[in-house]
């Protein structure tokens, strides 16, 4: 019988404040659409930067009329820069191999000889490629004696590193906005629930009622616009991906996959947050519209 009173109050909640529940429905999935791609976005974004920090490299090309105890020397010197973790030594046949790899040409049948250096390809830690960082250890690399060119790609790095906290700050920014308006919506709606129904909750109360119980039905209508939400978000977003997956399919002839765990994401986080929103707007608003005096 209670739980039959909690349901049936629940659905006369939501029938009662439909059209607010409703705008509520499609704004909660329109901001949940927006905070999940934003979020989608932001983790690419950091995977993307996180792949190219792994394979940073900086390229210390060396006067090619070193011997060896000049290279072992020069390898040393680089051992001792603690901001480096990996150095790979490339011989000039090492380099002419490499050439006739990626360009499908001996680079002895074009020049009769083998002009491309001795060089080291030489890695960072990962919290050592901050582009002031770089720019530091190739200076300290390229004063060292036999170096002769050091190269990375010194504007790809402050672009990612820019666009990278471009991205974070103003994806922060968004998701919260838009948390704070998903909360303030179902608080509303509740409000208007409470409030539409604050006589038998006063009558409830004075049978003995625990608070919890009464609380119930606006948790659960919460949990309900929260849900449907999410579900509106997870088809935004897969009416989305269509769109996207079709223009990449189209100008790239690539196919993107979508992930069903996205609906099930969308529906999750808006229950939840359906819950925790409407848990504090019943408590705060249920006591004050009970009052006989109110």
């Amino acid at each position: 019988m209670r739980l039959s009173f909690i349901l049936k109050q629940t659905f006369i909640n939501l029938w009662t404040a439909r059209l607010p529940a409703l705008v509520a429905v499609f704004t909660i999935g329109i901001s949940l659409s927006i905070v999940i791609g934003m979020g989608l976005l932001g983790y690419k974004a950091f995977t993307s930067f996180d792949l190219f920090q792994d394979k940073f490299e900086i390229e210390v090309f060396l006067y090619p009329n070193l011997n060896r105890n000049e290279i072992t020397r020069i390898q040393n010197e680089l051992a001792d820069i603690h901001q480096i973790k990996m150095i790979n030594y490339i011989s000039k046949d090492e380099a002419a191999r490499i050439f006739k790899e990626e360009f499908g040409e001996d680079i002895h049948d074009i020049l009769d000889e083998n002009p491309l250096p001795p060089s080291f390809h030489i890695k960072l830690y990962k919290q050592m490629t901050h582009p002031d960082i770089v720019e530091n250890v190739a200076k300290r690399i390229s004063d060292l004696q036999g170096v002769d060119d050091v190269k990375y790609h010194k504007e790809i790095l402050i672009l990612m590193e820019k666009y990278f906290r471009l991205i974070t700050l103003v994806g922060t920014g968004v998701i919260l906005a838009l948390i704070i308006a998903m909360n303030i919506l179902i608080r509303n709606t509740i409000k208007l629930s409470v409030y539409a129904r604050r006589k038998q909750i006063s009558i409830l109360q004075q049978l003995g009622a625990g608070g919890l119980f009464i609380r119930l039905p606006y948790i659960l209508e919460g949990i309900l616009e929260g849900a449907l939400g999410g579900a509106f978000a997870g088809l935004l977003l897969h009416l989305s991906f269509q769109v996207i997956n079709f223009s990449v399919q189209y100008i790239f002839d690539i196919s993107l996959a979508f992930s069903p765990l996205i609906w099930t994401v969308s529906i999750i986080t808006g229950a939840l947050m359906g819950m925790f929103s409407s848990s504090r707007a019943a408590k705060s608003f249920m006591y004050l519209f009970a009052r006989d005096d109110y």
